[in-house]
């Protein structure tokens, strides 16, 4: 990733997209990218969750009735529940960002709120991003997938989410490079995020019991094992490229260079 920022020849940042499954350690891991690049390289640069491009507490109510017989549509993370709009306009500010020399507001969502259920935060608890900036970071669960024809798809319930996902192709229009970190089980999802709930309720936030966030994350199990193998055959970026494999403990098991 240094590398890729050494050789850049623009004056504005490069923006990577990268993909991670919940829980897999991506805030941890990309908040000491940007700690480290900061103090070895001098590169500034920051990370953004596409957890805070959700829609608000009352949109995802109303997208939820509108799709009422869809299971996977009931709760927040699935595409269809981002906006698609305000994750455009940030990711453009921030490419635009040294040549505007104007600060950019980052969205943010509390997860906690509701009772677990999360709503995005006023504009006014937005944090400002100044210039100038070498790098910016978009992570998710859900980063580069890409639709798929519908002869592929056998859960009729997952049709429309396939149909959700093409406009995510607008943030991938951004990416400059790709970044995949490749769990060698998916299940092990499951664990991850119950850990990480878990953490968050020991910071005295509220958050979901082991049960409901098991369900949870269970839900997004047949997407994994529908988008995952067509992600590395056909990313959003295809060169330069990072696939880095982890272990059942979160551990780097390899990295591919592409």
């Amino acid at each position: 990733m240094s590398e890729c920022l050494k050789a850049k020849d623009s004056a504005r940042p490069l923006i990577f997209g990268l993909n991670g499954p919940q829980g897999c350690g991506k805030t941890t891991a990309t908040t000491a990218v940007v700690e480290l690049l900061r103090d070895k390289h001098q590169l500034r640069g920051i990370t953004v969750s596409i957890d805070d491009f959700y829609l608000t507490r009352a949109e995802q109510v109303r997208f939820a009735a509108q799709n009422a017989a869809n299971p996977y549509l009931q709760q927040r993370g699935y595409p269809g529940t981002h906006d698609i709009r305000l994750g455009s306009e940030t990711l453009a500010n921030l490419r635009a960002i040294n040549s505007s020399q104007k600060t950019t507001a980052i969205p943010r969502y509390d997860k906690s709120a509701h009772g677990g259920e999360g709503d995005r935060l006023p504009q006014s608890n937005w944090p400002l991003v100044r210039p100038p900036l070498d790098y910016v970071i978009l992570e998710g669960w859900c980063v580069g997938f890409s639709p798929l024809p519908e002869s592929e798809i056998q859960d009729m319930n997952l049709l429309e989410v396939n149909r959700q996902l093409a406009p995510y192709a607008e943030w991938h229009a951004f990416f400059d490079a790709f970044i995949q970190l490749k769990a060698e089980d998916i299940r092990d999802t499951v664990r991850w995020r119950i850990e990480a709930e878990q953490k968050m309720r020991a910071q005295g936030k509220p958050g979901m019991s082991d049960e409901r966030i098991s369900a949870y994350i269970e839900k997004f199990l047949p997407a994994y094992e529908l988008y995952l193998p067509g992600l590395e055959s056909n990313p959003p970026v295809l060169s330069p490229r990072l696939v880095i494999d982890i272990g059942p403990d979160r551990s780097l098991t390899g990295v591919r260079q592409f």
